[in-house]
């Protein structure tokens, strides 16, 4: 009824619309259906990929690190430098061995480890040049990243570590 006294059809029907077609109630259903989805997401990502960065056999490591560090002392003891050079352009790893005393070192090999990703390091046999000069050739498609080096003569028993940035074209480090 109306002002008037009449009766009004328009006024007798207005009835709410069904809850389905109201804004709020599928907002607030959009919240946690949101975060149910997220979670089987998040949890699909951590069953499936791998994190390089967790080692299982950390004792093994913690030993090896020590080994490692014997070998140090032992280069140090020998007077062992060594000047690398890394040239993407030319694909080329050159290294320049230097002693106190001029002795022959044996197979030599030097391994560039990724500083994140385990799968992308590289282990390169050295082959002599001349003297003291030694080269290895290295993969087209190596990363740019700044590589942890470790030079070995796994023989003799001396190992050299350092870090170069392969950002650039051309890349000079000096082991000590």
């Amino acid at each position: 009824m109306n002002e008037r006294g009449k009766f009004d059809m328009h006024t007798a029907n207005a009835m709410p619309p069904p809850w389905y077609r109201q804004f709020w109630p599928w907002f607030l259903i959009s919240i946690p259906l949101a975060t149910v989805i997220a979670s089987i997401i998040t949890i699909h990502l951590a069953t499936t990929t791998n994190d390089g960065l967790v080692v299982d056999n950390y004792y093994k490591k913690g030993l090896a690190i020590h080994m490692d560090a014997d070998a140090l002392q032992k280069a140090r003891a020998l007077g062992m430098e060594a000047d690398v050079g890394m040239s993407r352009g030319r694909h080329l790893l050159t290294l320049d061995l230097r002693s106190r005393e001029n002795q022959a070192f044996g197979p030599l090999q030097i391994a560039l480890r990724h500083p994140t990703r385990p799968n992308h390091d590289l282990i390169l046999k050295l082959v002599p040049v001349g003297p003291s000069r030694y080269q290895a050739e290295l993969p087209s498609d190596i990363a740019e990243v700044n590589w942890k080096i470790q030079l070995s003569a796994p023989e003799a028993g001396w190992q050299l570590h350092g870090r170069i940035d392969n950002n650039a074209t051309e890349a000079r480090l000096t082991l000590r």
